[in-house]
């Protein structure tokens, strides 16, 4: 079996994934100006809906707190903050955010599920659907 055997075998088996880091560079004064207002834009009015499916729980790592669409809010036991939001949705997708530490962008990885994938023939079409999926959910963004 070759690893390229293995790893179809094991999309087949959890479910096939997709990540993508997406890196938005946004160069001096203004760009980190810039970077630091998207992150509290996106903490004020987070997304409802990414790539078509409904954003179920918005985690922020700066808070601490867990926000579920039905409105449940859980405190995230983490020893100490960071400036880093997660959207979950209902299909599985997940994003990221958080801005670099060390150089002018924000960074948005991206995780793309699909439960379809049964046999490495599925391999070529869950792969260009989730690149169409990251696609809108940049579009979704404003990225």
């Amino acid at each position: 079996m070759t690893l390229y055997d293995l790893l179809m075998n094991i999309y087949a088996e959890y479910g096939f994934s997709k990540e993508v880091t997406i890196n938005v560079v946004k160069p001096g004064k203004s760009g980190a100006d810039e970077i630091k207002q998207m992150m509290v834009d996106f903490r004020n009015n987070p997304p409802k809906e990414l790539g078509g499916s409904k954003v179920c729980l918005v985690k922020d790592y700066q808070t601490l707190e867990a926000k579920y669409a039905d409105g449940r809010v859980e405190k995230l036991n983490m020893p100490t903050t960071s400036n880093v939001l997660q959207w979950f949705c209902e299909d599985g997708t997940k994003i990221s955010v958080r801005p670099s530490g060390t150089e002018p962008k924000i960074k948005f990885y991206t995780e793309i599920k699909d439960p379809s994938f049964k046999c490495a023939g599925c391999y070529e079409r869950c792969t260009k659907a989730a690149e169409e999926k990251i696609e809108v959910i940049k579009k979704d963004l404003g990225l």
